[in-house]
């Protein structure tokens, strides 16, 4: 394998191509294909194209590069390459880094994130127990390798660690003679910032990036869709003046890059913060129906965090909560949704312990530990009806970063008022500022009853009649029903059906009236 000069390798593909040999073509591209892909990859890919079915599928390398692999592999053909032990013996050391490396893109691609981890992780091994000398020279592919390490981790949902491989791969490429390599990994670097809230970082690496040459035709649509995605993150988190313009230069829901959860996320997070949750919710089904997604990855993550989110938006606690409880094991952003079911539902305990648990995780970003601190004052509220001047100031100080408007604007409104009302002149002028024209929702407080309502409540579901009830508790039937209509305009119902499905829902029907 050649992978060091850029025209020796176009001149071998040129005499394959004019050979008309689909294997002689194909020797010449493996043999080639880190000089091919990074200095020549219109003539790699025109060369690829041409090859017939049979001959890709002996060389994964090359129908890893093939434009229609990751198109089918998003939905109906995976594309999992996998190699005969016997097979790898015979390989160069570069043969195996490459393959290693196709091996991680191509499981990626088709949804298997967890799959696309173990081969990152012996790509890694091989980094540091195999000295290949070509991989080390400054037109060689170790940026590219620690690049896309790095985004498979980006894919799992891992920022503290893709953001050291996109920092290596970024150092690496200061060196480089090539010139996408900063920009490819300063544009991560900004998508990893953005995703966990660190928004200054994010532009930085944005402004950087922008500053370094165009990208080549190898890695536009990469540098591209990752700079746009960073940037409509950053907007949407501010609710600035220029969202609608960073939402439109997103890549359609369909894309094949690997930034389309990231967009997701920026789209989802954008119409819940406008109350538009069932716009959020067909943007959900449009991204996840044309991408294959497994557990594990940062995708179902989104998916399941935001589809909580928007059927809470619009009333459905049922669904919400059965998509938490299908989703345990899922990420950061679904775990805080989580809290966000529990608190509909009235189950405070749970809350808080959610909240502890993420409290003690070190790997959360600015903006999950900031959604935190609110889920903790919602919390807080809906417990005494009333927040403690501490966190109001907590919350202050997380609003005049100005960083977080978005997550200010999916907080109930009694939060936002309480907070203000306990804030000295000038911050309560500032978080006025902050919070000015954000669309609330109204926070339903849970009903306190008194010891006679809990008892009734406790008793529809086991007696039929409001006598039964009477004689069970040896009161009056009027007593019982007097009780009943006050327990009735509590929950909001007015049926006996409706009141035991509303208590069912807040947990109240055995509770001690917490």
């Amino acid at each position: 394998m050649n992978l060091n000069d850029p025209v020796k390798a176009k001149d071998e593909l040129d005499r394959a191509v004019s050979s008309g040999s689909a294997d002689a073509i194909a020797r010449a591209a493996v043999a080639n294909i880190w000089p091919l892909y990074s200095a020549h990859a219109g003539a790699l890919r025109s060369a690829i194209v041409g090859l017939p079915s049979p001959v890709l599928e002996r060389h994964p390398m090359l129908k890893m590069l093939h434009p229609m692999t990751p198109v089918l592999a998003r939905t109906t053909r995976p594309f999992k390459p996998l190699i005969y032990q016997d097979d790898a013996r015979t390989m160069s050391p570069e043969e195996v880094d490459f393959l290693t490396l196709v091996q991680m893109i191509a499981f990626r691609t088709s949804g298997d994130v967890t799959a696309a981890l173990s081969y990152a992780r012996r790509l890694e091994d091989r980094i540091l127990q195999t000295r290949v000398e070509s991989r080390e020279r400054t037109d060689g592919p170790l940026w590219f390798f620690h690049h896309q390490i790095g985004s498979t981790l980006l894919a799992a949902g891992d920022t503290t660690r893709a953001l050291l491989e996109f920092a290596t791969s970024r150092q690496l490429g200061r060196f480089s003679i090539q010139r996408d390599a900063e920009r490819m990994a300063l544009g991560r670097e900004a998508l990893a910032h953005a995703v966990r809230g660190s928004l200054g970082d994010a532009e930085r690496a944005l402004a950087a990036a922008k500053t370094a040459p165009m990208p080549t035709v190898a890695h536009v649509d990469s540098c591209r869709t990752s700079e746009a995605t960073a940037a409509a993150l950053i907007a949407v988190d501010r609710m600035s003046d220029d969202l609608d313009d960073a939402l439109a230069a997103l890549d359609p829901y369909d894309t094949i890059e690997l930034t389309w959860p990231f967009a997701l996320l920026a789209r989802a997070r954008a119409f819940l913060a406008r109350r538009q949750p069932e716009d959020a919710l067909e943007a959900i089904h449009l991204a996840s129906d044309s991408h294959p997604a497994q557990q594990g990855s940062f995708a179902t993550d989104v998916v399941a965090a935001t589809s909580i989110k928007a059927l809470l938006a619009i009333g459905d606690i049922t669904l919400a909560r059965r998509i938490a409880d299908e989703n345990v094991d899922a990420g950061t952003l679904t775990r805080l949704a989580t809290v966000r079911v529990a608190l509909h539902d009235g189950r405070f305990d749970v809350a808080g312990h959610a909240l502890r648990v993420l409290a003690a995780d070190q790997s959360l970003g600015p903006a999950q530990r900031a959604e935190s601190v609110l889920l903790g004052g919602w919390l807080e509220l809906a417990r005494t009806d009333d927040i403690d001047r501490d966190t109001a100031l907590q919350i202050s100080r997380i609003a005049r970063k100005r960083d977080s408007r978005r997550l200010l604007a999916i907080m109930p409104r009694q939060l936002v008022d309480h907070v203000r009302a306990l804030l000295p002149s000038e911050p309560a002028a500032e978080f006025d500022a902050v919070t000015s024209g954000l669309a609330n929702f109204e926070m339903h407080p849970r009903p306190i009853l008194t010891t006679g309502e809990r008892r009734v409540l406790n008793a529809l579901p086991s007696h039929q009649t409001t006598a039964a009830i009477a004689e069970t508790f040896h009161v009056s039937p009027n007593t019982i029903k007097s009780q009943l209509q006050s327990l009735y305009r509590k929950l909001g119902s007015s049926t006996r059906d409706e009141a035991i499905k509303t208590a069912s829902r807040l947990h109240l029907i055995g509770a001690d009236g917490d």
